[in-house]
């Protein structure tokens, strides 16, 4: 747990550029450079680490262009709401310009661009990997994009996003612990399930995907949860709906397993649930069988179930 500061307006006018590419470099961000060359970067950067090593870092700053490729951190995703100027981010070639209230994410290690045009201000995520598990966000099927504020779900997580960066100076990163878990929930139903039109060959087969993860998230407590249950609800065959998860890079058994694993992985670290068992939270989510839960368990995050719990409660206490 830990915040940092940076104001440019502290330091004489030739340390500042170096000053800013350092706490970029912080961030881990790659190279940055002022939209007007005869003028100096002039910025803000405020930035709070939870137990989890979750960072929020509200920047504020000149024009400026943010480009190339950060390879110094493992594979997770970063987000950025804009909360004031025209911004953009370039990639491939293409263009997505951004609005406020839009939000920007992009997984690490690619070559891009995020340009801001005018004075600007946006709130940047950036999420550890042990709380993105690559097999929970395949890699290969999240683009850099973003999330219109015009959708009202994305509205509703734009909105509590800028309420924090309104406030980080008077947060205590302890408390954000259930905005990690909003984080980890939000990034999984929604990044996993924007993969790319073109492999699952259509639209249509696509968004029928969504609907299937979304009927399996909203009911992975139940134990009984199977292949031709969903398959039937939909009207379509066994084989289409492991077709749709063999195109995501899954399979139907890997993700409920993995989606209950998160789950429980999130329960496990939440002092609210401390009452409850380790048992007691794996059948809570569909679990049948705690010895199981515990290998799985292991074999995917690398540590088990109680050591995990641990290793939380010890983060919290210091």
């Amino acid at each position: 747990m830990k915040s940092w500061n940076v104001s440019t307006d502290r330091h004489p006018a030739l340390e500042r550029a170096q000053l800013w590419q350092r706490a970029m470099n912080q961030l881990h961000m790659p190279a940055c450079r002022s939209r007007d060359s005869e003028k100096l970067i002039e910025g803000d950067i405020y930035c709070i680490t939870t137990p989890s090593n979750v960072e929020f870092a509200r920047i504020k700053g000149s024009p400026l262009e943010i480009s190339g490729q950060s390879t110094e951190q493992p594979y997770t995703i970063w987000l950025a709401l804009i909360i004031a100027g025209q911004v953009s981010i370039k990639y491939k070639g293409l263009k997505l310009p951004a609005k406020a209230g839009d939000i920007v994410y992009a997984p690490t290690g690619l070559d891009m661009s995020l340009t801001a045009e005018s004075d600007f201000q946006m709130l940047y995520i950036r999420i550890p990997p042990d709380l993105v598990h690559a097999r929970l966000l395949n890699p290969s099927l999240i683009d850099v994009g973003y999330l219109s504020c015009e959708n009202g779900m994305n509205r509703v997580f734009s909105d509590t996003l800028h309420s924090i960066s309104d406030n980080l100076e008077n947060i205590d990163p302890t408390s954000l612990r259930p905005i990690e878990i909003v984080l980890s929930e939000y990034l999984i139903t929604t990044l996993m399930q924007q993969g790319k039109v073109q492999d699952f060959g259509g639209t249509a087969k696509m968004l029928h995907f969504k609907q299937i993860c979304q009927v399996i998230d909203a009911r992975l407590a139940d134990p009984e949860l199977n292949l031709a249950q969903i398959a039937d609800e939909h009207h379509v065959s066994s084989r289409y709906v492991q077709k749709l998860f063999e195109v995501s890079g899954s399979s139907f058994a890997s993700y409920i397993r993995v989606r209950r694993l998160e789950r429980c992985r999130c329960e496990l670290s939440n002092p609210e649930y401390r009452h409850l068992s380790v048992s007691d939270i794996c059948f809570r989510w569909g679990f049948n069988d705690a010895a199981h839960f515990s290998r799985v368990f292991r074999n995917t995050f690398g540590v088990t179930p109680r050591d995990y719990r641990r290793q939380k409660e010890s983060r919290l206490a210091g």
